[in-house]
């Protein structure tokens, strides 16, 4: 199974014990790597653009050493990586400031060509999120569309998470608008009740239900904090899956972008939707629990071995 991941990936800072600490992530990114940590025999690939500098460099060697397969992140001869700093609260909650105007990640469209575009067919699934487009050059957005739509109609499978940034777009409207676009051609979407809230002012999952059934999902899975995550299926049944929320929470940077590897990863390996859930939860969990977006790697595969059989 081939999983793609459309998105940016930007260096992070954050403070460890009084002292700033270099990483890399970006949303999209991060699914990418917590599906392959989870589900080693998946091939995960991310699509996006890196520079040619130092700092480009460095998070192609930390991709590839995440065992992330690079044919399709390209080196931009011009631009850079983004940069961005992580502020968390005392109860987790983090807050970000960014330096991505000029990132090489909004040129990717133009370094895609169109025979790499025409091997991308070959996916499985591709993930996308709202940061995906808004990063994009908006001139390059219809060639985006168009890729999807190729890719949709060559059997590969489309999951879009609207992971609301609003600090990328010019407002409500022009987010939604593309949103709205993203859900008339995803299989799998995975919204949040938080996202959902700030666009529409909604205050249930059964909002989001109402909003979204006239949309053709494969599978809507809808996230709401630490509460039970909704699952409509493409027959439009709803069911709930509970888990049991984590205590000692640390910084919540990625809890979502854990949650949407796994899951899919989980959903691809051919688990039910219901154990998907579970699994995702509990590495969604684990990872809120430490600093940063990218947990350490030896510590998270003491978490995967550890897996009961229910949701080995």
């Amino acid at each position: 199974m081939r999983v793609g991941f459309i998105g940016e990936c930007m260096a992070e800072l954050k403070q460890v014990d009084g002292l700033l600490q270099e990483g890399f992530a970006g949303d999209t990114f991060n699914s990418a790597v917590y599906l392959k940590r989870t589900f080693p025999a998946l091939e995960s690939y991310f699509i996006s653009a890196i520079g040619s500098d130092p700092l480009s460099k460095e998070m192609l060697e930390f991709t590839r050493g995440e065992s992330i397969n690079t044919r399709f992140l390209y080196a931009h001869p011009d631009k850079h990586i983004g940069l961005y700093k992580i502020y968390t609260d005392a109860c987790g909650e983090r807050s970000f400031t960014y330096w991505r105007n000029d990132s090489a990640a909004k040129g990717l469209m133009s370094l895609l060509n169109e025979s790499d575009a025409a091997s991308l067919t070959a996916m499985d699934m591709v993930l996308f999120s709202g940061i995906s487009l808004a990063v994009l050059n908006r001139e390059d957005l219809n060639k985006f569309w168009r890729l999807l739509g190729k890719l949709k109609d060559s059997g590969t499978q489309i999951g879009f998470d609207m992971n609301h940034r609003p600090a990328l777009w010019k407002g409500r409207n022009d987010a939604k608008a593309l949103y709205e676009k993203a859900f008339e051609v995803a299989d799998i979407a995975l919204p949040g009740l938080e996202d959902f809230n700030f666009l529409y002012g909604f205050e249930s999952v059964e909002e989001i239900v109402s909003f979204l059934a006239p949309f053709s999902f494969k599978l809507l899975v809808i996230k709401n904090g630490s509460r039970a995550v909704t699952l409509v299926d493409a027959e439009g049944e709803v069911s709930e899956v509970g888990f049991t929320p984590v205590k000692n929470v640390v910084d919540t940077t990625s809890a979502g972008d854990a949650f949407n590897g796994v899951f899919l990863g989980a959903y691809l390996s051919g688990e039910k939707p219901e154990s998907c859930v579970k699994k995702a939860a509990q590495c969604a969990g684990f990872v809120i629990q430490h600093p940063g977006a990218i947990v350490d790697k030896a510590s998270y595969s003491d978490l995967v071995s550890s897996f009961s059989p229910s949701l080995a």
